[in-house]
């Protein structure tokens, strides 16, 4: 559904030329609920200074005086069942053009965060970790008693090197300011109370935790991740301490960690493992929903593991995204960045009305508001059927669907999750910061806007309401009149 047309190929350089055609002139990309346009490019507008015959539409004023959050990228996860498809049931040219869709900013939507698991997720086709002492079932991997490892002998990337790796090194090469963060959802069963990486035991619902005695050998798998990935080529950027410490799932990888347990182990155990590896990558904490912000202030106001930490990451699968702006009011220095919100077969659409487009629009809108430096969704790909899955989401929406029941030409489908990421991360250079705009009182209309170290200024709107909506874009006492139909995302490009 991409349209792809000279201009939007020249928009695609890192020069972003087609917005300096004329000094005020705005191009315009637009996509609609029922994805008939799809990032298709409309007719170029200009800023006058003139009285505009919709003196009367709302307007939507953008002031680059007024400067916020640095912005690091959007993206979803490359996890072991996405890569999986990517690998296995497409054909390498099949796989190229779908990457080239995903990561390149000329025929694509350059997306520039991915989350990876280290180990199994929920979306994985085998339970594994990176250093498997467990005996494998079709819903667990249980380490026998007695067995361990605490030496990491047993430590092996070749899980991953057989085609995570080599498939983040292609989007890396297609989008090099691409950033890469790691994520465990569990330490391998040998470190845990339980012996599975299971977060909770069916029978019985208890929870599992890291034991006291491993958290020197669970540091060191981190730190020994990191080094890998970084020797195999692909730089890391961050690194969470554990995926949704509070939630202990009985089906797939998980565990709990409470917040004092996390600020010990990061004060005692990950941060000294990582000095003596020298690693400064980022070190994310919580990495749980918005409803528990005390989680997070527990582990930044204390003073080692705060000193360690760069800032939160935020799931949106409870709470309100507003808690980021308290989280920076409290903790100035420390940053924001949502690493997972996914899609899926639950969703009603925006204001219950059937549409996902309008839905995930706002909330990025929303969160960028918010202080987050990141919008990254959950799976980049899933299969027809939501998978592959061990457990857990079996109702997921990938950005793209992989289909092989399809024809050739039908086999990847790019679902509306992709074109809402896209209507940013395609115009949105390393380096851009949000600015001010506002959002019009009485209206439908939601918008965010960035800058460009080059100058482009990039203004992403959405029309949440059911009719169209006229409105006017003011701009250093220039305004342009425009429309966005019902229910659709629209991007304004200018370069001052």
């Amino acid at each position: 559904m991409y349209h792809r047309t000279p201009i939007a190929a020249c928009f695609a350089l890192a020069a972003l030329c087609a917005a300096s055609a004329g000094a005020q002139t705005l191009a315009v990309y637009q996509t609609t609920p029922d994805l008939l346009e799809a990032l298709s490019e409309r007719q170029s507008l200009r800023f006058s200074s003139k009285p505009s015959p919709a003196a009367n539409a709302p307007l939507i004023t953008v002031d680059d005086a007024q400067r916020f959050q640095e912005i690091d990228g959007f993206g979803a996860s490359l996890t072991d069942a996405a890569a999986w498809l990517f690998a296995k049931k497409l054909t390498p040219a099949q796989t190229d053009a779908a990457f080239s869709r995903l990561f390149s900013r000329k025929d694509g939507i350059a997306l520039s965060f991915l989350r990876q698991p280290i180990g199994a997720s929920d979306l994985a086709v085998t339970f594994y970790s990176l250093d498997d002492r467990c005996e494998q079932t079709a819903t667990a991997c249980t380490t026998p008693p007695g067995v361990a490892d605490q030496s990491l002998a047993h430590f092996s990337l070749k899980h991953d090197e057989e085609y995570i790796v080599p498939l983040l090194k292609k989007a890396l090469a297609l989008n090099p300011s691409l950033h890469v963060m790691l994520t465990p959802w569990s330490p391998p069963g040998w470190m845990k109370s339980s012996g599975s990486m299971l977060g909770s035991d069916a029978t019985n619902k208890q929870p599992s935790s890291l034991r006291p005695e491993a958290y020197g050998a669970f540091a060191d798998y981190l730190v020994k991740t990191v080094v890998g990935y970084q020797a195999a080529g692909v730089p890391v950027y961050a690194l969470s301490v554990q995926n949704e410490p509070l939630y202990a799932p009985p089906a797939y990888s998980g565990m709990l960690m409470t917040a004092a347990e996390q600020a010990a182990f990061l004060s005692n155990a990950l941060g000294p493992a990582m000095a003596g590896a020298g690693l400064k990558i980022k070190v994310m904490v919580y990495d749980h929903n918005w409803d528990h912000p005390e989680y997070p202030e527990t582990v930044l106001r204390d003073a080692k593991a705060g000193a360690l930490a760069a800032g939160t990451a935020w799931h949106h699968y409870a709470g309100d995204p507003a808690v980021m702006t308290k989280n920076h009011e409290e903790f100035p220095q420390k940053d924001q960045w949502v690493t997972e919100s996914s899609g899926g077969t639950w969703q009603k659409g925006y204001g219950g009305k059937g549409n996902i487009l309008a839905e995930e629009a706002a909330e990025l809108i929303a969160v960028t508001r918010n202080w987050a430096r990141s919008y990254v969704l959950w799976a980049l790909a899933t299969d027809e059927k939501h998978g592959p899955f061990v457990g857990g989401c079996d109702t997921c929406r990938g950005l793209m669907t992989i289909d092989p029941t399809k024809s050739l030409r039908e086999i990847v489908k790019a679902e509306p999750d992709y074109y809402v990421l896209g209507h940013a991360s395609k115009f949105l250079l390393p380096g851009a910061v949000r600015i001010a705009s506002d959002e019009p009182a009485g209206t439908q209309l939601k918008d965010v806007a960035f800058r460009n170290p080059n100058g482009v200024v990039v203004l992403y709107a959405l029309n949440a309401g059911t009719r169209g909506q006229d409105l006017r874009i003011g701009w250093h006492g220039n305004t342009v009149a425009t429309t966005i139909p019902a229910g659709s995302v629209a991007t304004f490009v200018w370069k001052p």
